[in-house]
């Protein structure tokens, strides 16, 4: 039976794979925009076009991975706080305004991304909608924590 001990266990599960993917990227992502501008886009590997490419992909992934990292720690110390049953306390709160606020970046730097290649104008969307949506969430939270210590407070 699905539960949710089970559903924050996969969570977990999923954050270290998404680790993993990261640190993979980081060291193969240049061959792999090599090999798609090259082969599915038949760019000359020489070519100032590609190099341009593999230069922007730089430019804007590096600097995100920082972020996506930060992101993924706090992802994790979240579901292990959730893990343990300890949902409604500040430390939450800290975390989500933190992914929220890495998603902003990545916004931010793909934004400027997407004025040389307009698909990185779609990731700028996207993660700042996320980030929005995780303000959302953070307020929600955050009233949820100050309405449980109150309680806490009252006999």
């Amino acid at each position: 039976m699905w539960n949710r001990k089970r559903s924050v266990k996969l969570s977990i599960a999923v954050c270290f794979i998404f680790v993993a993917i990261l640190t993979a990227c980081l060291f193969f992502g240049p061959l792999a925009v090599k090999f798609w501008f090259g082969v599915y886009r038949g760019w000359n590997e020489n070519g100032s076009a590609m190099k341009d490419m593999i230069t922007l992909f730089s430019t804007a992934f590096y600097p995100s991975s920082v972020f996506g990292y930060i992101t993924l720690y706090c992802l994790l110390k979240l579901l292990f706080n959730i893990k343990n049953d300890k949902i409604f306390i500040t430390s939450n709160v800290k975390y989500l305004r933190i992914i929220s606020w890495c998603c902003f970046a990545v916004a931010i730097i793909t934004f400027v991304g997407g004025i040389f290649y307009i698909p990185f104008s779609c990731i700028s969307v996207a993660a700042a909608f996320v980030g929005l949506m995780l303000r959302v969430v953070k307020n929600v939270m955050q009233n949820a924590v100050e309405i449980k210590q109150e309680n806490e407070l009252t006999i």
